[in-house]
């Protein structure tokens, strides 16, 4: 969602909540390889101006349905997201929360979609993950250790 900088000085009182629906489609690809498709993301958001500092704080409920592969078995697992966050824009960089608005616009899309990456787990197991599972252990008897072994040849010469 795009906003100019003239429109949220004029709502940043009255008119300051929004709601809309975000489609993440277009940004899957090379950021998350184990991330396999989204569902639309919910997003309800309040903005607010600081005149003196010339800060527009947006503060964001993000909701949507992650399928992620899964670390054992690369089946498709759903996984929730639900979670808030604060976005920080000005035309002057404070600190390391600070996103610089570049021209008059502000578009909150990639930004959401950063926070989604970030609040991602990093890897999901599926509940049937290790109903298969089988651990095949290998023992080597002594001579196969000393044949396999590179440093035994060192010990002969």
């Amino acid at each position: 969602m795009k906003w100019t900088i003239h429109e949220l000085r004029k709502h940043h009182r009255t008119n300051n909540s929004f709601e809309y629906v975000l489609d993440c489609n277009q940004y899957l690809g090379d950021d998350a390889d184990d991330l396999v498709d989204i569902s639309p993301v919910n997003i309800q958001g309040l903005f607010s101006w600081i005149q003196q500092d010339k800060i527009y704080l947006f503060e964001l409920k993000i909701q949507c349905v992650c399928t992620m592969l899964c670390a054992i078995t690369l089946e498709e697992v759903e996984v929730p997201l639900s979670f808030s966050t604060t976005l920080e824009f000005a035309q002057e960089i404070f600190d390391d929360n600070t996103i610089l608005i570049e021209g008059v616009t502000i578009d909150l899309d990639p930004y959401i979609w950063a926070e989604i990456l970030i609040e991602k787990p990093m890897k999901v197991v599926s509940k049937h993950a290790y109903d298969h599972y089988q651990e095949d252990i290998v023992k080597l008897d002594l001579e196969e250790l000393i044949d396999n072994n590179p440093f035994a040849k060192l010990k002969q010469q």
